[in-house]
């Protein structure tokens, strides 16, 4: 995930996220310096932590549209602990939209995972050695479990934007 090159408010945002940008040696899934990498783990339950806090706050600061937005951001972080949108939106339908773009991400991230497993199954080579046949059986399974976390991530994201309107 990145701030798109189209943005209005991309300067603004990637200066944001270098004045609030933070590590923590509690959360190791703090900012990346591109502002692009996660690391996402397998959910077991959907009462489990899910995304990470880090990637929940990016998403928070793409979905904003105007510059109060993100000045509003800058306060809440300087109040508490100097990270960037760390709370959830006050205004439950800009929580639920932020939420909307991990989740289009991630469903992405899902069809190409998918693709790519199709084609690592579906090549069959005469001669290929043994070697690259065990290789390309590793890829796949790698990718699979990658796939799994994925759908995971996927489903904490609908229910709990699923809850977010069911709650008082």
């Amino acid at each position: 995930m990145d701030i798109p090159n189209d943005d209005p408010l991309r300067n603004m945002k990637l200066g944001l996220l270098q004045t609030h940008y933070t590590r923590s040696v509690k959360d190791i899934n703090i900012f990346h310096s591109s502002y692009d990498t996660f690391t996402i783990k397998e959910v077991k339950s959907a009462t489990g932590k899910g995304i990470p806090q880090s990637l929940r706050a990016f998403a928070r600061l793409l979905s904003c549209t105007s510059p109060q937005e993100l000045n509003d951001l800058s306060k809440e972080a300087e109040q508490n602990d100097g990270r960037l949108a760390r709370l959830p939106f006050k205004d439950r339908s800009r929580e639920l939209e932020a939420h909307k773009i991990i989740l289009a991400h991630i469903n992405s991230l899902i069809v190409d995972h998918s693709v790519c497993i199709k084609e690592l199954g579906a090549s069959n080579f005469r001669f290929e050695s043994q070697r690259l046949t065990v290789r390309r059986q590793m890829a796949r399974e790698l990718i699979f479990g990658e796939l799994r976390v994925l759908r995971s991530a996927a489903e904490w994201l609908i229910h709990y934007c699923t809850n977010l309107f069911s709650a008082p």
